[in-house]
């Protein structure tokens, strides 16, 4: 009863039909029928396995649900590569650790703590002409690539300002770029590249269960919000599908039979996951922002981890300004989350 009644909170409905369960449910349809003066059909189900029905159509709802309450994200894939060797096609391939290929004006970033300083690890790098299209929406027009950059002491921020958990750098076009080697560390080196084949679009439903913390949550949805887990069969991915999905090792898109999957890893858009309490952001307008690239130091799939000196147990959102003001470094607009794990 109180999921028909949350379920009539989202769309009105009238009674269409009724449906005989028991051998008294005859007498109590035509009483109805005969009180109410309404034509419409009777069901008759004591011959169907009704408690398999049920559950299909509670699984139905949980997944449609999952889509009025959810986004769509998208998780890159990665060009196959020979354990020990390098995925790098070409020096300007979007790609995962490695070199980066940078501007030649760019200044390493550095973190600084005390009377201690060092390199940042290189993490990412984006062509926006490899980004979906949604993705590629969210950037200003003269952006060519973007590079992330990892804090390695982000355990301290954000008690540390300047040292914020990520450093973004914008490429514009026309700007001269060149491969750059990572600063020397005795307590870190960089991991192997690996080449960004795709991305593989799904629905983002491993932030299901956050939904009452949005900024445009609606109270009539909250527990709605829980039922794709509660009915999570067959609608996720099993975790090996899952894995041999986000690898790229089965063709093909999201099977419609399976087509949830419980994402926690590197991904653009969708929605957040807090490990902790939310913190959504907002440009100085008040508008929202949007939660552009969300990073976990373990989200990156078949990949092999940064060294021990680099791994937190965290999770960090990159967000983006809805409109990007022109007379401002486009750097300065960008916001940071880290939340520990």
């Amino acid at each position: 009863m109180e999921e028909i009644s949350a379920y009539l909170q989202v769309q009105p409905a009238t009674v269409a039909a009724l449906v005989i369960i028991n051998d008294a449910d005859p007498l109590l349809a035509q009483a109805y029928l005969d009180l109410t003066g309404k034509s419409i059909p009777v069901i008759d189900l004591r011959r169907i396995d009704l408690e398999s029905k049920i559950i299909e159509a509670r699984a139905a709802l949980g997944a449609l649900l999952a889509q009025k309450l959810t986004a769509d994200a998208y998780i890159p894939r990665f060009q196959s590569m020979e354990e020990g060797t390098s995925g790098v096609q070409n020096e300007e391939s979007s790609r995962y650790f490695g070199s980066p290929f940078m501007p030649e004006t760019m200044a390493w970033p550095n973190w600084r703590w005390g009377e201690k300083s060092g390199p940042y690890l290189f993490y990412c790098q984006y062509q926006v002409s490899d980004l979906p299209d949604p993705v590629r929406a969210c950037l200003p027009e003269d952006v060519t690539s973007f590079l992330v950059f990892v804090n390695p002491i982000i355990d301290v921020w954000p008690h540390t300002p300047d040292n914020p958990p990520y450093e973004l750098r914008f490429v514009r076009a026309g700007e001269k770029c060149a491969l750059y080697t990572a600063p020397s560390s005795s307590d870190q080196e960089a991991p192997l590249g690996r080449d960004i084949a795709r991305f593989c679009r799904t629905r983002d439903t491993g932030s299901a269960r956050e939904y009452s913390s949005r900024p445009d949550a609606r109270p009539e949805f909250f527990e709605l919000a829980d039922m794709p887990y509660s009915v999570s069969e067959p609608f996720f991915m099993s975790p090996e599908a899952e894995r041999r999905f986000v690898l790229d090792e089965v063709a093909g898109e999201v099977l419609p039979e399976s087509p949830l999957l419980r994402w926690e890893g590197d991904k653009f858009l969708g929605e957040p996951i807090w490990l902790q309490s939310a913190e959504y952001r907002s440009s100085r307008d008040g508008t929202p922002m949007i939660a552009f690239l969300h990073i976990f130091y373990d989200g990156v799939p078949d990949l092999a981890p940064p060294p021990e000196a680099l791994s937190r147990d965290g999770a960090g959102i990159i967000w983006l300004p809805r409109r990007w003001v022109k007379n401002r470094t486009y750097e300065s607009q960008v916001e940071m989350t880290w939340d520990m794990g």
